[in-house]
């Protein structure tokens, strides 16, 4: 069996959903849609067999096809070529697969930094350098 795919991409990207089961024409709009509640057309789109929701709803969308399907890959790409203090010390846990650390939420909420730590002087305070391969995971 083929798993459902979450994919997160940095940098506001629409959050992409592979491998969905085909359960009727058009009944993905339907099944994702409801697990965010979309109220207008747009929310969710089908483009050459990948779905994919704006990036606000990447909790609601993994949380609803881990509950549907029982278990879902997520491929989160870090963003950004730092991972801040602010992230790691006090990022709350629930926004992980929203974190756009070059971490990729790795270390999102764990209060340890990540590999290298660089300088903290600045506005955004010590620097964890890491590198910037996607973090394959499963969830549950």
């Amino acid at each position: 069996m083929i798993d459902v795919t979450v994919v997160i991409r940095p940098a506001g990207a629409r959050t992409e959903i592979q491998n969905l089961p085909y359960e009727g024409k058009g009944a993905g709009y339907t099944i994702l849609g409801d697990m965010f509640n979309a109220s207008r057309r747009g929310q969710v789109e089908y483009n050459r067999g990948v779905w994919s929701v704006s990036r606000p709803h990447t909790n609601e969308v993994t949380l609803g096809l881990v509950e549907r399907y029982g278990r879902v890959k997520v491929i989160q790409h870090g963003g950004v070529d730092k991972c801040v203090k602010q992230c790691w010390d006090r990022g709350n846990p629930e926004n992980v697969w929203l974190c756009e650390c070059a971490c990729a939420g790795r270390n999102h909420g764990s209060g340890v930094p990540y590999a290298h730590t660089v300088g903290g002087n600045g506005p955004g305070g010590a620097l964890s350098v890491q590198a910037s391969e996607p973090r394959e995971f499963y969830v549950p």
